[in-house]
């Protein structure tokens, strides 16, 4: 009777306890033994004492109310432990009778499905076998997952090498020019106004000078702070340049745009870089190689990383999985004509 309850709830036990976990904050680690009102799990309590007993749960047949003389459900501590262990090893001992009141509700559920002939027929059976396909899913996903946990120092080591020039840190000063003046619009104008618009290009054409005309003055020399100064107030913003120096920024911060600085040699301006809010030019003043010690965790992550998409890949490439376009077709978006978007019966997207 009890093995057949377990089978029944397990599913919804997993299910109950993920949700919970996922609307719940997590609970403060302590120290084990440093509360003295903390609950220390009673090891004097043998595997095979009970812990939970249920009056007037029994297994009844299907469709009938019959309820056999000796009706109750008795858990040992090694049964109860089977199952947390199932569903959340290491349980905190607190946890555990939350717990014990949910798997019991779930015990009832489960029953009470039984003795309405819930758990009989095609459907039942293939949800079944769907709960158990999600349970194997989950359960190799995480071995997959487990495996690539496992990287060597060689492999660490070999990524280091073949990936330096990732792993450097630069430090530079830069020059921000923005891509548009500030325009003022009138109080019976709108932003989409033509005149506005036309006044918007222009003033692109003169900020792209003006990045220009600023990235050649700071190659001969001039001071980046007051360049930066100049670029707001030609841009007519009322922002005031306080810092153009930045220090020992790894290769991840930088704009991918902009990462060919890292090539250039200490005092040497970049060229003018662009993106859609504005303009920049960079002195490097320091390039620096990052030792492995640094970045040592890092690239651990990302070889774990790179394992689990390459298994994962690597299974749905062997499967060569095919799909029948027709059955699986998008349905056309809904019109006017059409406002089901269902395809007429018969005819094909572009046809008439």
């Amino acid at each position: 009777m009890k093995s057949i309850l377990y089978g029944a709830v397990c599913l919804l036990l997993l299910a109950c306890t993920a949700i919970s976990q996922t609307s719940s904050p997590a609970p403060t680690l302590k120290t084990r033994g440093s509360d003295p009102d903390e609950l220390i799990p009673n090891t004097a309590v043998s595997p095979d004492t009970p812990v939970i007993t249920v009056q007037g749960l029994c297994e009844k047949p299907a469709n009938s109310s019959a309820t056999p003389a000796d009706c109750n459900t008795v858990i040992t501590r090694a049964e109860f432990e089977k199952v947390v262990n199932a569903v959340q090893p290491n349980m905190p001992s607190a946890q555990k009778k939350q717990f014990a009141n949910q798997y019991v509700m779930a015990l009832l559920l489960a029953e009470k499905a039984h003795e309405m002939g819930l758990d009989q027929g095609p459907e039942f059976n293939e949800r079944l076998q769907l709960a158990r396909l999600q349970l194997l899913d989950r359960e190799a996903a995480q071995q997959m997952q487990k495996n690539a946990q496992n990287v060597s120092e060689s492999a660490i080591n070999d990524y280091y090498q073949q990936h330096a020039a990732d792993y450097k840190t630069i430090s530079f000063e830069r020059i921000y020019i923005p891509k548009q003046k500030q325009i003022e619009v009138g109080a019976n104008q709108k932003p989409n106004d033509p005149e506005i618009q036309k006044k918007r290009a222009a003033s692109e054409v003169d900020m792209k000078g003006e990045a220009d005309k600023l990235r050649a003055r700071a190659a001969a020399g001039e001071d980046f702070l007051k360049l930066q100064q100049e670029a707001y107030d030609a841009a007519g913003s009322k922002m005031k340049a306080s810092n153009v120096k930045m220090e020992n920024l790894p290769k991840n911060s930088i704009p991918t745009t902009d990462a060919s600085i890292f090539e250039l040699k200490k005092g040497e301006v970049s060229q003018v870089f662009a993106d859609p809010t504005g303009y920049r030019v960079y002195k490097v003043l320091e390039v620096t190689d990052q030792p492995l010690a640094k970045v040592h965790d890092q690239i651990a992550q990302t070889l774990r990383t790179q394992s689990i998409k390459t298994s994962f890949e690597s299974l749905q490439n062997d499967a060569k999985t095919t799909y029948d376009e027709a059955y699986f077709a998008t349905p056309a978006p809904p019109s006017l004509k059409n406002p089901s978007g269902h395809q007429p019966q018969g005819t094909t997207p572009g046809n008439k």
